[in-house]
């Protein structure tokens, strides 16, 4: 049985215990934000609080789409409420000079392998299609079980063509950028929901009940937790992506590791695909007991071993497929509480924060005085 407690000194944090009368049982502590959205109202719905400003107007030189020269103007640039570093306000490759460029060896584009994965898809999206589509993310989590190929010369150019002040292209025929209604027609990300929030709950959050004795959050929440801190290792207290599925899909094992896709000079068609056939059988089998032993040292209550099974993997998808950070490899805590009310139902809008993100990526690119 975990405890849970909050810290106040020196910065609010939400403690995890798993024996509160041991003085060396391992604590871990995990810093607590404020929501941007506002904390959950007495009636169980959030408040009506949203950001302050949903982005700042800035002077910049924006490319003309009539004469092909550039011009200075107020520009809105977009903020985000899970990237909080100040952008940088001009590009450090004067004239778009990228002559000394390579790919970075950062693996962007290649194929991050993670064992059980794919197995863990095709038991989710069978499982769990109704409440997937009601939150308007069963593509996008199908399109995670295959790997793409990509062009070291287009990508190349592309960086090469991106105006970081603007979030633009310069092209011949003018400013042109990715926009939220190619996420949400090409990705199949959801503009419209919640605003999608990354934080860490406190324990008041975590545990508060409404007048009908229902949590304000799921408990689910409170389980994916509990794994975290069953898993976290070392000081920083990280969980890999490994150890979370491996923890969490206990099911046999159908696909190896396939070898590094390379970069394509034009498109054909693989002679071997190491990649899930995209066929999902509706038709899936009771959880062996086995595939129910996370479940039972976490304590799950068998009516919620479904919501945290989803849970669960939304966490995984999030990290590794949506909005990956730095720590491409890594679990973060404060998507916990995002996928915990995912699973119960709860729809988000997945488009805004993943175009912030990709904005973000390429303005660190395209500013980067070298990526050899």
């Amino acid at each position: 049985m975990m405890h849970f407690r909050d810290r106040y000194t020196p910065h609010p944090h939400l403690e995890i215990v798993s024996d509160k009368r041991n003085p060396n049982a391992k604590v871990l502590a995990l810093e607590v934000e404020p929501p941007v959205i506002g904390a959950f109202s007495l009636d169980g719905e959030l408040s009506t609080l949203h950001l302050a400003e949903w982005s700042k107007k800035e002077t910049k030189d924006v490319m003309s789409n009539f004469s092909g020269k550039a011009t200075v103007m107020d520009v809105p640039l977009l903020k985000s409420a899970i990237h909080r570093e100040v952008a940088p306000t001009e590009s450090s490759h004067p004239h778009g000079c990228f002559n000394n460029w390579s790919v970075p060896p950062s693996g962007f584009g290649k194929v991050c392998y993670t064992p059980g994965y794919w197995e863990w898809v095709e038991d989710v999206l069978p499982r769990y299609k109704e409440v997937l589509e009601r939150v308007k993310v069963y593509d996008a989590i199908y399109a995670s079980l295959f790997t793409y190929d990509y062009d070291d010369n287009v990508l190349h150019a592309f960086c090469e063509l991106w105006r970081p002040s603007t979030n633009t292209l310069s092209t011949f025929v003018g400013e042109m950028s990715i926009s939220l209604w190619d996420l949400r027609t090409i990705a199949g990300l959801s503009i419209h929901g919640s605003f999608y929030d990354e934080v860490v709950p406190s324990v008041k959050e975590l545990t508060q009940m409404d007048n009908q004795g229902k949590p304000w959050l799921p408990k689910s929440c409170l389980y994916l937790f509990s794994a975290f801190y069953k898993l976290a290792e070392g000081d920083r207290h990280e969980v890999s992506i490994y150890d979370w599925v491996k923890f969490w899909f206990r099911g046999p094992s159908r696909y190896a590791e396939p070898p590094q896709k390379a970069s394509k000079g034009r498109a054909t068609k693989p002679r071997l695909n190491h990649n899930p056939s995209g066929h999902i059988d509706m038709n899936y089998l009771p959880r062996t007991d086995e595939e129910h032993a996370p479940f039972v040292e976490l304590g799950v209550e068998d009516s919620l071993r479904d919501e945290t099974n989803l849970s669960a993997f939304l966490t995984c998808w999030l990290c590794k497929f949506v909005l990956p950070h730095k720590k491409i490899d890594y679990v973060r805590a404060r998507v916990l509480k995002v996928a915990s009310l995912m699973a119960h139902g709860e729809k988000f809008s997945l488009a805004v924060p993943v175009l912030a993100s990709i904005y973000r990526g390429l303005r660190e690119i395209s500013t980067s005085p070298d990526l050899k």
